[in-house]
């Protein structure tokens, strides 16, 4: 990382200002020999963390008026050298300083080289790396919550309070790791006890992983029924808009329609309007059937709306006992079409399922929806989720099943203490791999290359 890198930091497009970022031990020296400050200073003397104003000049033009910031090594976001030079928004200034600076000697920098080299510095560890990346792209507030106490340490620490437990355990092990034979009952109940500790929290944090996604890519809400009972109309008045076509014809909606619904508590809500369930007329039934439960699959909760108006059917009841069949699946029952005189019997439904009576086409009872859906978002404990990607998860599952192949040596001791020596160690590893102490470059690039080029 002896080279200098630049970029521009700002989304290209006009605007009051824009930023273009360096990077590398010489980078002061190239801002250097193209600004003019107003007042005669020199930027390689000057104090880090200050603010300079003066004009770009190239060839004897001068190119913008800039504020140019100086921040130096180590105390910086890459750990070297960096300037920010802020210019107005013009995408074709941005463009013309960016390529004399490339000709005074920098590069284009690649994606998320910068935090990059800040991780590599040890400025940040991998996950701290990656929240950068999540609170940009965050879409909701809690999604952007979560990641900001991603950057703040605290799923790292946690991880590095397990990665302790088990680096404890192993140099207690090593003490007596010659002689299995001499190793006390109440020792090795101990060493069982810490290690059924470790795996609980290891899959707590799995857990915690998987509500994680809920946050960062919407609680997933799925509109269920047969065709013609309002599911369009209700996705229509949930999105506030007319999205999903609506007739008097049944089983209009042959392919599923996402929208996104963001809730006052902050929460990001997908919905999805679905093909009715039932028995499909034709091809494209069947197909959009299918599709429908592919989404019940991966949804988090249930809209089941029937039509108020109208009686219950057999095949009505089958549908709503197999929906219930779904593991984990939370389910509402939400009558349509109560601004009509009602005829369905709610009897044939169980009294603890959850009922939200509604009038799409009138907007009656919309509200009272979002509220139905907001509380059960409350009860999944969203706000405890946490961001980990694949890699890392799978690292997860990793040491839970070093966890689970560890007890199996002390509950068959007088086993060799040494396989469970191997196992602690490998089980370290995986811990640093997950915060980067030990990563490879390859894991690393493939994570960086998801960020922006300014970042």
């Amino acid at each position: 990382m002896k080279d200098d890198i630049v970029a521009i930091a700002t989304p290209l497009g006009f605007s009051a200002i824009g930023v273009i970022r360096l990077s590398g031990p010489n980078v002061i020296n190239i801002v250097k020999r193209v600004f003019s400050p107003r007042r005669n200073k020199d930027l390689e003397k000057v104090s880090s963390h200050t603010l300079h104003y003066g004009n770009i000049i190239y060839k004897d033009e001068i190119i913008d008026e800039v504020l140019v910031a100086i921040y130096k090594a180590p105390n910086s976001y890459t750990g070297e050298n960096m300037v920010e030079i802020f210019t107005h928004g013009s995408p074709i200034i941005l463009e013309e300083i960016l390529k004399i600076l490339v000709e005074e000697g920098a590069r284009i920098a690649e994606r998320g080289e910068f935090t990059k080299r800040a991780f590599l510095n040890g400025k940040i560890d991998l996950l701290q790396a990656e929240s950068i990346n999540e609170i940009i792209r965050a879409e909701s507030k809690t999604a952007l919550k979560r990641a900001l106490l991603k950057l703040k340490g605290e799923v790292s620490k946690s991880l590095r309070e397990l990665k302790s437990k088990v680096e404890h355990l192993r140099i207690y092990l090593e003490a007596s790791i010659d002689f299995p034979e001499d190793v006390e009952e109440r020792e090795r109940e101990d060493w069982l006890r810490r290690l059924e500790e470790i795996k609980r929290e290891v899959s707590y944090l799995l857990e915690k992983a998987e509500r994680g996604d809920w946050i960062k890519g919407g609680y997933r809400v799925i509109l269920v029924g047969r065709p013609n009972v309002g599911k369009s109309s209700l996705f229509n008045a949930l999105m506030k808009e007319d999205r999903a076509i609506v007739t008097p014809i049944p089983g209009t909606t042959r392919d599923y329609i996402e929208g996104e619904l963001y809730l006052s508590s902050g929460h990001l809500v997908k919905i999805y309007d679905t093909a009715g369930l039932g028995i499909p007329k034709d091809i494209l039934d069947k197909m959009g059937m299918e599709k429908t439960e592919k989404i019940l699959e991966k949804s988090n909760l249930i809209l089941f709306v029937v039509d108020g108006s109208g009686e219950i059917s057999e095949e009505e009841i089958n549908l709503f006992e197999k929906i219930r069949s779904y593991q984990n699946k939370e389910i509402i029952l939400v009558i349509n079409k109560v601004d009509l005189p009602q005829k369905i019997e709610l009897s044939v439904f169980s009294e603890d399922i959850e009922k939200i009576f509604v009038s799409a086409k009138e907007g009656i009872g919309i509200e009272d929806l979002e509220k139905a859906i907001e509380r059960h978002i409350s009860s999944q404990e969203l706000e405890d989720g946490i961001f980990l990607n694949v890699y890392h998860r799978e690292k997860l599952k990793e040491i839970y099943q070093f966890c689970e192949e560890g007890i199996s040596v002390l509950i068959n001791l007088p086993q060799s203490l040494d396989i469970l020596g191997d196992i602690l160690y490998d089980m370290e590893k995986a811990f640093g791999e997950i915060l980067g102490e030990e990563v490879s470059l390859d894991i690393a690039d493939k994570i960086f290359a998801n960020f922006c080029v300014g970042k």
